[in-house]
């Protein structure tokens, strides 16, 4: 089940100004020990410290050759690669690395079966904290139309 929170957009001038949005929460951060112990209960010959071992050496590779330039691919998950934030330069020769290059980050693009609207017909979604006074928390499933309905285990209200 994914959460979310709603919010209201503040941004004087923005077109959206007064428009109310949905951003997805997070109910917990799982890390790499959790991680192997979650797959060391899934029927596996492995035991977690085998597939945590695993697991860090992937996430130390995986940073290595992202640094080197690389694109890391794992299917059906996501492509990582490095990205970065420029600032615009008046002319190719005024463009300077240490001056319009501000940042370097991870970009993770996800890939096969892992895609927006697998993950959009599979996902169920309740929101996660009540805004106003008498709303009940609402479980609801993205349509094919956009239009979020309640979904069948939720027998929340349209949101």
């Amino acid at each position: 089940m994914l959460h979310y929170k709603v919010y209201q957009n503040k941004s004087k001038g923005n077109k959206a100004y007064g428009k109310w949005f949905a951003r997805a929460t997070v109910n917990q951060t799982i890390d790499l020990d959790k991680l192997a112990e979650h797959m060391a209960n899934h029927n596996t010959p492995y035991s977690k410290g085998a597939i945590y071992g695993v697991l860090t050496d992937m996430v130390n590779c995986i940073r290595e050759l992202v640094l080197d330039g690389n694109a890391v691919k794992i299917p059906n998950l996501a492509i990582f690669s490095a990205g970065i934030t420029t600032t615009g330069a008046e002319t190719r020769e005024t463009f300077l690395p240490s001056r319009n290059i501000l940042s370097a980050h991870l970009r993770a693009r996800s890939t096969g079966d892992f895609t927006r609207a697998e993950l959009t017909a599979a996902a169920r979604m309740q929101e996660a904290d009540i805004y106003a006074p008498g709303n009940t928390n609402k479980s609801v499933a993205p349509s094919d139309n956009g239009e979020n309905t309640p979904s069948e285990n939720g027998g929340g209200s349209d949101a």
